[in-house]
């Protein structure tokens, strides 16, 4: 029975937010944000009516979970995809969905780049994979969207060739029903140049610059744009320093109400409507089961191994997880064991000095110079499990 009355809440759940997403279909247009929770990484799909954007694409391993909102969601085509920088952690799902069949009107990105030739800009190889080319935007570019709504490109003003975080394609959404101000992993360096331009303005709903650390969000920042509520994308896991107290602080002095992905189970998703913005925030997708709780997972650096163990008191298929290192920037998926209740599978590379269960074919897999994590990811691309490797950069 209780089974029963938690399928029922779940779909009234998604029938509401689906609805959400038809918007245009009532008197009223409303704008959505939907920010998925898949660890630090960023992956939004902004919603005007029946027009549908993705601002970055989350890591390679994260893909599966922009399929299954664009499934959940039924948005069969993007008018527009935008790199907002070069890390991996925004740009490592464009190649997979370049290789799908899913329309994409355009793809867009920043000029402002320094540690990647262009023939090898992420947002370059997706298109080139369907014989398409990136539409380059500087600031001052303005996309419209229909007679009342628009997206324009507030920044980069300049290249910073230190800090990749600050040459993030900064867009503004303005609509009837409210703005949004998207920041990619902006710096407080970027946030200078565009308070100095002057052409920051108030905005209802604001995604905070990288991972709302404690290097964003100047005052001048928070006072020229002013907003209602702030989504931080990021996971403490990964990023142990975000979100920032100083960072949540400055934003609840403000008068701001704060968001985290996460805090929710696979998605928050954002309504504006009438200049306000309502959050719903724990999205939960109908197409995919509860994240499995109770899988750990620990590297032995010096055996360069990494054993995963079910904690839980249930079994589990491990059967399409992805594990993924990000020092290396290498994935392994796996394709086989099911763990019972205490069970462990120790994966390891050609090198490793112990017997493991299953090897990962590279010379050697975990840093041990830097710090480096390993992220385990379920089949629907969410993180399940996150530890890094015992040493501090």
């Amino acid at each position: 029975m209780m089974k029963k009355l938690c399928s029922l809440i779940l779909a009234l759940l998604l029938l509401l937010t689906s609805a959400a997403f038809a918007a245009a279909d009532s008197g009223e247009k409303a704008a959505t944000l939907l920010c998925l929770n898949i660890g630090k990484a960023d992956c939004l799909l902004l919603s005007w009516g029946d027009t549908h954007w993705l601002i970055d694409a989350g890591y390679e391993a994260t893909f599966p979970a922009l399929q299954t909102a664009l499934s959940e969601y039924h948005i069969d085509r993007l008018n527009g995809v935008f790199l907002t920088h070069c890390h991996d952690d925004h740009s490592g799902g464009l190649l997979p969905l370049a290789q799908t069949d899913i329309p994409v009107d355009a793809w867009y990105a920043s000029p402002h780049f320094f540690d990647v030739k262009e023939k090898k800009h992420p947002a370059v190889l997706a298109a080139a994979a369907r014989g398409e080319e990136v539409t380059w935007l500087p600031a001052g570019s303005v996309l419209p969207v229909d007679e009342d709504a628009s997206l324009t490109v507030l920044g980069p003003l300049q290249t910073d060739e230190d800090n990749e975080n600050n040459n993030s394609l900064v867009l503004l959404f303005s609509s009837p029903a409210g703005s949004i101000l998207l920041c990619g992993d902006m710096k407080t360096d970027e946030e200078a140049d565009l308070v100095s331009a002057g052409n920051l303005s108030a905005c209802t709903l604001l995604k905070a610059g990288h991972h709302g650390d404690d290097e964003t969000l100047s005052k001048s920042f928070l006072k020229a744009v002013r907003p209602e509520a702030a989504v931080i994308s990021t996971s403490t896991a990964e990023e142990p320093d975000t979100p920032a107290p100083s960072t949540l602080l400055k934003l609840k002095n403000a008068g701001c109400a704060v968001y985290v992905t996460q805090d929710c189970h696979d998605a928050i998703l954002f309504t504006l409507s009438g200049g306000k913005v309502t959050a719903v925030e724990d999205i939960q997708w109908g197409g995919a089961p509860s994240r499995f709780e109770g899988l750990t997972l620990a590297i032995d650096v010096a055996a360069d191994t990494v054993t995963l163990r079910n904690t839980a008191s249930d079994s589990v298929s491990l059967d399409g997880y992805t594990l993924y290192s990000t020092k290396g920037d290498e994935s392994l998926r796996l394709t086989g064991p099911t763990l019972g209740p205490g069970e462990a599978w120790v994966i390891g590379s050609r090198s490793a000095a112990v017997p493991v269960d299953q090897t990962w074919e590279e010379k050697r897999v975990w840093s041990n110079k830097k710090t480096d994590y390993g992220i385990l990811y379920d089949p629907w691309g969410r993180p399940v499990a996150c530890a890094d490797n015992g040493l501090a950069d």
